[in-house]
């Protein structure tokens, strides 16, 4: 059933795609490991730029928004999250993988039937969330108070959605210049409307959630313009079952998965008080940052790369040097923020929080765990068969479940965030153990290393609180001597 027809243009009149490599015309570990760098360094500036606009809100929020508010924020931040998840119903995974494996004149169909389907799903799970944040009784149960203008959540679910859709279609071309000019302009769209919205006009978290809504719109709604010569708005049963079959076992692996996050700050909620939830929000914006300036940009390029990768014969040695270089690098950075940890939460929440060093440095080392997931597991994706990601996100989170009510009673938002890192690692290590004979990656000891002295930093911040300069000074030239001796030996030249 077809709803709409244009004309789609080849990709390579987009700009910027004369400067990149097509991927299937990669070959060899040097290739792709340059152009994982190269995409890296163009979603550091566009992805990885917007991301930092909710780090950015940070002391605007703190000082705008009352304790109790900052908690309901914190419930409605990780439930949008989830409900994206839930809506794209995994067909961003699908694309990429379809992308990868049809003919390029099936492209523009393939992008329609996925802003279609992912469309509809947003739409109706926009609308359970809404239901389900403007009711009394049960935000009662969280310590909460019903979201004011719930509402807003179904139209930033839909947009977020097909933003989501646009921007997998340029990470699967490789075209990143067009994704950094509009993540630009979202990212001081956003700055502006919440200071009008919130600072100076006094509306609280509905103004919050408004003015994200009018940045992401505008956004989305350009994305779409621009892409119109490569769209067609197909509806094809087919080619739907098709998508659905790739997309809905990762969204049920990515669902539990996020599904830690969720719990995990409605449980602090319900357990602690809804003023814990707003500290573990803060706590967890700051420490994002290894998420918007390392992660997200690592794991969107690695998406537009790792199923060419598969099918080359040298596969598991490209993903092994990818994986040393992402542990490396995550270590590393992780190990850095760990340091500046007393500057960073003065300038962006006014306040050190001495008492949460702690669960800062469990929640880095999670995101350090998820993130090189994806690279050291990549082998699970070689037969196109994903219902693996189901059954391992659900045993993570059976391990969570288990492990939070002790935690959280003996530690309060700290426990609840060493559960979160006990579950995280747990899927990782069993998902490696399974992924490693279908793709057998070495790992440099390097990477091994930098990644043993950030335990063991993370673990004397747990028992010491904030370490003296001096520490962090030998820790930081240890580490850099480490990294550069990786890089000597993987021969990585950034090239941004």
């Amino acid at each position: 059933m077809t709803f709409l027809r244009i004309a789609p243009e080849p990709a390579e009149s987009d700009s910027g795609a004369m400067t990149h490599t097509a991927p299937e015309r990669l070959a060899g570990a040097a290739a792709y490991t340059r152009a994982l760098l190269q995409d890296f360094g163009g979603y550091l500036l566009s992805l990885g730029l917007l991301s930092l606009g909710g780090i950015l809100l940070l002391p605007m929020i703190t000082v705008s928004l009352t304790p109790a508010e900052l908690g309901l924020f914190s419930l409605v931040d990780t439930a949008l999250t989830q409900g994206l998840t839930l809506g794209l119903l995994g067909l961003k995974f699908s694309y990429l993988y379809y992308y990868a494996h049809l003919p390029a004149g099936e492209r523009p169909m393939l992008l329609g039937n996925t802003l279609i389907l992912s469309g509809a799903g947003s739409l109706v799970v926009g609308a359970l969330l809404a239901g389900l944040f403007g009711n009394a009784a049960v935000m009662a149960q969280f310590d909460a108070a019903p979201l004011p203008m719930a509402w807003l959540l179904m139209p930033l679910l839909f947009t977020g959605a097909a933003q989501v859709v646009l921007l997998t279609e340029l990470r699967a071309a490789r075209h990143v210049k067009l994704s950094g000019v509009i993540a630009a302009a979202q990212l001081v769209l956003l700055l502006g409307c919440s200071y009008w919205m919130v600072v100076e006009q006094g509306y609280g978290l509905p103004g919050l959630l408004g003015a994200q809504l009018i940045a992401q719109g505008i956004a989305t709604l350009v994305a779409l313009v621009l892409l119109l010569p490569r769209l067609t708005f197909d509806f094809d049963i087919a080619r739907s079952q098709r998508l659905l079959r790739y997309g809905l076992p990762m969204m049920g692996g990515l669902t539990l998965r996020y599904a830690l996050d969720t719990i995990c700050r409605f449980l602090i909620a319900a357990l602690v008080s809804i003023e814990a939830a707003g500290l573990f929000l803060v706590v967890n914006r700051i420490a994002s940052l290894f998420e918007s300036l390392l992660a997200m940009p690592f794991l969107m390029a690695f998406g537009s790369l790792v199923h060419h990768a598969l099918r080359q014969s040298d596969a598991a040695r490209i993903l092994g040097r990818i994986s040393s270089v992402m542990l490396t690098a995550g270590a590393s950075f992780a190990l850095l923020l760990l340091a500046l940890r007393e500057p960073l939460f003065l300038v962006l929440a006014h306040d050190l929080l001495p008492g949460s060093a702690g669960m800062f440095a469990l929640l880095l080392l999670s995101r350090l765990v998820m993130t090189v997931r994806s690279p050291l597991t990549a082998g699970m994706l070689r037969d196109g068969r994903t219902g693996w990601a189901v059954g391992n996100s659900a045993l993570a989170l059976a391990l969570f479940l288990a492990a939070i009510w002790p935690a959280a009673y003996l530690a309060g938002a700290t426990g609840a965030a060493a559960a979160l890192l006990a579950a995280n690692l747990f899927a990782s290590i069993r998902l490696g153990l399974i992924a490693r004979p279908l793709c057998p990656q070495q790992i440099q000891p390097q990477a091994w290393m930098l990644t043993a002295l950030l335990g063991g930093a993370a673990a004397a911040m747990l028992v010491f609180g904030d370490l003296p300069l001096v520490v962090w000074s030998m820790l930081l030239v240890a580490a850099a001597a480490i990294a550069l001796h990786q890089c000597r030996h993987a021969r990585v030249i950034p090239v941004l």
